[in-house]
């Protein structure tokens, strides 16, 4: 059996480890929920390591807590994550997107990004505290 095109594999909307490798836009801001204020993945320097995902700022506008989180993003840790961080990264900084897949027993569905090399210095901030459930 042959296998489909690239082009044919494109259209199926899947995670973002399958997305595309894309810049970001100037001004673009993305959100990174976690269960945790102090979260791993967030350096002290305020950047993300890389291979750190969020969400984009749009997407983040469906969640109203941290359980909500956890279930549109499909995350490992069943504790809310109701510590929001706004993730500021410079223009032209490497991203995947793609859509979060069932996972962790969460139906997933939310608008994943992942930060390929991470972010640079300063560019995220908070986090914000948002309701459990």
């Amino acid at each position: 059996a042959r296998e489909p095109s690239g082009a044919a594999v494109q259209k199926k909307a899947g995670p973002a480890t399958d997305g595309p490798k894309e810049k970001t836009k100037a001004d673009e801001v993305f959100k990174r929920f976690s269960a945790y204020p102090n979260d791993r993945r967030v350096a002290s320097d305020g950047s993300l390591l890389a291979g750190t995902y969020a969400t984009t700022e749009e997407d983040a506008k469906n969640v109203k807590t941290g359980t909500d989180a956890v279930a549109r993003y499909a995350l490992p840790n069943p504790a809310p994550a109701s510590n929001v961080f706004t993730v500021r990264p410079n223009k032209d900084t490497d991203i995947q997107r793609g859509i979060v897949e069932p996972a962790f027993g969460q139906p997933g569905g939310g608008v994943e990004v992942i930060f390929t090399n991470g972010t640079q210095p300063r560019t995220v901030t908070g986090p914000t505290k948002i309701p459990d459930a």
